[in-house]
């Protein structure tokens, strides 16, 4: 609106006349699952004893009518519809922070494990929160695959490496093993950190998980095995000596999920992974080896448990000196190692039913394989390692193991078609579910005629030249197998290196990387077929409401992989019902890579900078006509040299963003900066030192404040001040303010006096409009300019309408303080050809906000001691602003102030003094959050009585709120009812829906702050890069209950 749009009739009450303390001067120097069982490793060898089937988990799930389940980084857990492979589709999620590490589906629950979860506990108050991180166990309900649920949620002490879950017919069982320290005093007064392996037990129900119990062990764990009812886990204290992992023996035949610790081995060398164990027939039976090639042999070790309680040995066999231990697998009567060092020795061992143990062969070859699995009836392995004869390129191995004395078991070798570099690496060198392995999975015929029905489907990443751009290259290597012959056939290619390959259907493939899903029809192996694709996390860099839709703007994610002509924005049209991030696009268009965006009523301009011969600056301007969001349509472009550059600067200690979108134009401001030196002034600083070492304990007193004292030219002045404080613990701080001169205080005041060059800075600006209110020809509209006396302070965009804050510097009669005017002055776009400067009003203070008539500002009021803060609402009428409520805040520091839509100033302040420790670690004990309320017509209650040094008194805001928030919580937006803090890892919404009592609502994860927060109806959204676009109605809570220390 313009100021004054509809002139009241009558004239409001109230000072039009206003001065603010000012302290203007800086310092310069004198001088200047479904396929998941098929995949199954040997170690779960499909356990259905007494109806319980062992589990290992993974980060997605197959489930049943075309639906995947899949663990993201960063979105957490997203459900999937890939019914129709052409067109994948997102049917729900649930945002979780933290690094996945598997999860399980029991019915319609989703047990999910997370290590670095970081999120907030809601207190039962309402509105206190706090922080927690760590390893945890979430229990999700996914009968609504449109809507998971949480349903509760289970800390695990220190990192969680692995859990299995046994699956009854009737009740299942998780099992969790994670890696923890504790500092415990050795002898007296010497602490020491030591590591511990816990194992920790549930009972799966419906509604939540039931804790059993938990067996703590010695040192850090390395693997964990199941098989039957027995938990094998080995651990080691990773100390530089090598020495040999502990592997104890735990029950878990209790169906109800309890655990018996029962008796444990030493096996001789460092035991590497699950694979590297095996429990059967009442016999232990362990691979280990040396952890570096350090000389020492690796060994294969046999011990009866019969009695698990104390398992004695049977049989050593050592082999591979001199060599490090890779890939191993167990069989009933046969076990198979890799050993590595320059060559690949592949030993085979026969192991008869007593345990004893007869290595009967070796044979060299190239690489090494870090992961065996048998196949056509336990007849052949395949084994997934890496060739290093040309290079290092990953491999699939195909042997003969009928005949353990065989010398020459390798029947055949293929790697993957990693480009003329000859190197590759991927998820499958250290993760054994990166890759799959199927029997009876394809029909395929080799080139030298045998049918081939095995499957091997293995990720890989590689360096590929593509139109002499060297570019990263990420795909699936397919492989067909007889018994006779192995086949390279054709690649799955993905853009991003593959965590993930596996069947999702008859014909189909998914391949799963942290970015995106890609599904291929494999009916022709050698030239697989992408049938469709799914981006997992876009990069969202904006989103923008334009009537009942909204626009998504997105990074590629193989932004630098490309040609520099390439490279583009992607820009969505989505409906604004349900999920924006989600929801499939009904409009697409391309933007440029290094696009400015700005949204102007129904238009997008896109804002470009060229330099011509490395000299002449050229702007871009490019409109695109959004009326219709369905249809997006290229409207008028302007280039030009005459537009200021599209940046952030600095003058007179305020940054201004030159571009502002405003009422059918871009305004675009040249800021100018003036310094202003003012002879030689002189400085002193007096600060609180001490140090008690007892902040925020009950009694704590210290003394607390800062003072700086000014001279330039003969008058001197001072801000600031001391005061006695005394800690409470879980209250106020309470200060009582004393006197304190500049002699020091030993122990309590430390001055420090100096001379400089006092000087006075400020910026000017000249204002740039390019008129867009014929869209398809926008044009540059002559400049307009600032008053040359004035300082600029801030500028305010009310909905389109620019509003500038000046400042001019005044004396006061008798007071040698700074003291200046501030005004407010209106861009006058009704004719955007023409823009116009309208005369300034006096305010007192800073704009912090227009809504209607009503004007909001922070004005600066010398107080007792310091510079203090104070909230004034005015109403505009003729030209002139009214002060209608005007509220200090003696003897606080206030850190932010935000109006939110309803005219409501929300702030949060804390002591004015601070102690030493204040300043540096930013701690603030006394931090509040304060929501006021203008007063209806006619309630205001009498203004405070005058006094003879200040303007005639007016009443103060209505207090609905003041509420302690902690002191790592910043406030930085208000929206919709609703107060956004930053706060550690990303940003927590406080609902004000009743202001009277503050509520928290939701936290959601960032890497770095939202470039705004977008109200869109009912909802405030905001894009968050790789955690996508976060949206919150009135209605949405996510936090979780406190959980209790």
């Amino acid at each position: 609106p313009d100021p004054d749009p509809d002139p009241d009739p009558e004239t409001p009450e109230g000072p039009t006349e206003f001065v603010s303390a000012d302290d203007p001067f800086t310092e310069g120097y004198l001088g200047e699952e479904e396929e998941e069982e098929e995949e199954e490793e040997e170690e779960e060898e499909e356990e259905e004893e007494a109806g319980r089937e062992l589990e290992e988990g993974d980060i997605y799930r197959v489930l049943g009518n075309g639906q995947l389940l899949n663990l993201n980084p960063w979105r957490g857990l997203q459900v999937i519809d890939i019914q129709d492979p052409s067109s994948p589709k997102f049917l729900g999620q649930m945002q979780i922070a933290g690094t996945p590490v598997e999860m399980y589906v029991v019915g319609d629950r989703a047990v999910v494990l997370l290590n670095d979860w970081a999120g907030y506990q809601l207190k039962a108050d309402g509105l206190t929160v706090e922080r927690r991180t760590g390893a945890t166990v979430l229990f999700i309900d996914i009968t609504d695959r449109t809507a998971p649920k949480l349903l509760s949620q289970y800390p695990v002490t220190g990192a969680i490496t692995t859990s299995r879950l046994a699956r009854g017919e009737t009740a299942s069982s998780l099992y969790v093993a994670s890696n923890g320290s504790e500092l415990v005093e050795i002898t007296p007064g010497h602490f020491q950190w030591v590591n511990k392996t816990l194992v920790r037990s549930f009972d799966v129900g419906v509604d939540a998980l039931i804790e059993r119990n938990e067996i703590e062990l010695g040192d850090t764990v390395t693997a964990i095995h199941a098989e039957a009812d027995v938990l094998l886990v080995a651990r080691n204290n990773f100390g530089w000596s090598g020495e040999p992992s502990e592997i104890s023996i735990i029950d878990i035949s209790s169906r109800d999920g309890s655990m018996v610790e029962r008796g444990s081995v030493n096996a001789a060398g460092y035991v590497r992974s699950q694979f590297h164990m095996d429990f059967r027939d009442n016999m232990l039976r362990v691979f280990s080896g040396p952890r570096w090639s350090d000389g020492t042999p690796s060994y294969l070790e046999t011990w009866d448990a019969t009695d698990p309680e104390n398992p004695t040995p049977i049989d050593s066999e050592d082999f591979g000196a001199e060599q490090s231990l890779y890939g191993a697998v167990f069989l009933d009567d046969r076990a198979f190692a890799v050993t590595y060092r320059q060559q690949d020795p592949f030993h085979a061992f026969s192991i008869d039913p007593d345990g004893n143990v007869t290595e009967q062969s070796e044979f060299i070859v190239s690489g090494w394989n870090n992961f065996f699995r048998p196949v056509l009836g336990a007849t052949r392995l395949i084994g997934i390692g890496v060739d290093d004869a040309n290079g290092r390129q990953l491999a699939a191995s195909l042997y003969d193991i009928t005949d353990l004395t065989n010398p020459t078991p390798l029947l055949a070798r293929a790697n993957v078609d990693s480009g003329a570099e000859g190197w590759s690496w991927s998820e499958a060198d250290w993760d054994h579910r990166a890759f799959t392995v199927l029997d009876n999975a394809v029909d395929a015929v080799a080139p030298t005629g045998e049918a081939e029905t095995g499957l091997v489907l293995l990720p890989f990443s590689a360096s590929r030249n593509v139109d002499n751009y060297w570019r990263p290259f990420s795909g699936v290597q397919i492989f067909t197998f007889s018994g006779t012959t192995l086949t390279r056939r054709g690649v799955m290619e993905h853009g991003t290196p593959v965590r993930r390959t596996f069947r999702a259907g008859d014909e189909v493939t998914a391949n799963v990387s942290d970015e995106e899903l890609s599904l291929y029809d494999q009916d022709a192996l050698d030239t697989p077929d992408k049938l469709g694709r799914l981006e997992l996390a876009p990069d969202y860099v904006r989103v923008l409401a334009f009537g009942d839709h909204r626009v998504r703007i997105k990074v590629p994610y193989d932004l630098y992989w490309n040609p520099p002509e390439s490279r583009t924005l992607k820009a969505e049209v989505v409906p604004s019902t349900g999920l924006t991030q989600l929801v499939e696009p009904v409009a697409s268009f391309e933007l440029p890579i290094n696009a400015q965006i700005y949204q102007v009523g129904d238009l997008l301009v896109s804002l470009t900078t060229t330099f011509e011969n490395w000299v002449g600056k050229v702007t871009h301007v490019e409109v695109l006509d959004l009326s219709d969001p369905t249809a997006p349509r290229p409207a008028g472009t302007l280039d030009t040299s005459d537009l200021p550059s599209i940046a952030t600067y600095s003058a007179g200690s305020r940054w201004f963003s030159t571009v502002h979108p405003a009422r059918d134009a871009l305004a675009f401001l040249r800021v100018i900066g003036h310094s202003e030196d003012l002879g030689v002034g002189w400085g002193c600083r007096t600060s609180a030192i001490g140090q008690p070492g007892c902040f925020g304990q009950e009694g704590c007193t210290y003394v607390a404040g800062e003072r700086m004292c000014r001279k330039i030219g003969v008058d001197e002045y001072c801000n600031g001040g001391f005061a006695e404080c005394t800690d409470h613990a879980g209250a106020d701080t309470t200060c009582t303010p004393i006197e304190i001169g500049r002699n020091d205080i030993p122990n309590v005041t430390s001055t420090y006096c100096y001379e400089y060059v006092p000087r006075r800075s400020w910026a000017q600006i000249e204002i740039n409009v390019v008129d867009l209110s014929d869209p398809d020809n926008p044009t540059l509209a002559p400049a307009v300019a600032l008053p040359d006396d004035s300082e600029t302070v801030n500028v305010l965009n009310d909905n389109g309408e620019l509003y500038f804050n000046i400042k001019r510097s005044m004396g006061a009669p008798d007071d040698p303080r700074p003291h200046t005017q501030y005004f407010l002055t209106h861009l006058n776009l009704t004719d955007p050809s023409q823009p116009a400067i309208d005369p300034g009003i006096n305010v007192p203070g800073e704009i912090l906000a227009i809504q209607g008539t009503s004007i909001y500002s922070s004005d600066r009021v010398w107080g007792d001691q310091f510079i203090e803060t104070a909230i004034a609402r005015l109403e505009l009428h003729e030209g002139l602003a009214y002060l209608k409520e005007y509220q200090r805040f003696p003897n606080r520091r206030v850190n932010t102030i935000s109006i939110d839509g309803r005219g409501l100033p929300v702030l949060t302040h804390g002591l004015i003094w601070q102690p030493a420790y204040g300043w540096y670690y930013g701690w603030d004990p006394n931090q509040k959050l304060t929501t006021l309320g203008p007063w209806a017509a006619g309630e205001a209650p009498p203004p405070p009585p005058e006094t003879e040094n200040e303007d005639p008194a007016v009443p103060e805001f209505e207090m609905l709120s003041t509420v302690r928030m902690a002191s790592w919580a910043s406030l930085r937006n208000t929206a919709d009812m609703r107060a956004f803090f930053e706060v550690p890892g990303g940003a927590l919404a406080i609902s004000l829906e009743q202001p009277e009592a503050p509520k928290a609502q939701a936290f959601f994860p960032l890497w770095g702050w939202p470039e705004r927060f977008v109200v869109s109806g009912e909802e405030v959204i905001f894009a968050a890069g790789r955690y996508g676009i976060h949206q919150i109605d009135r209605e949405s809570v996510n936090l979780v209950p406190y959980l209790g220390e």
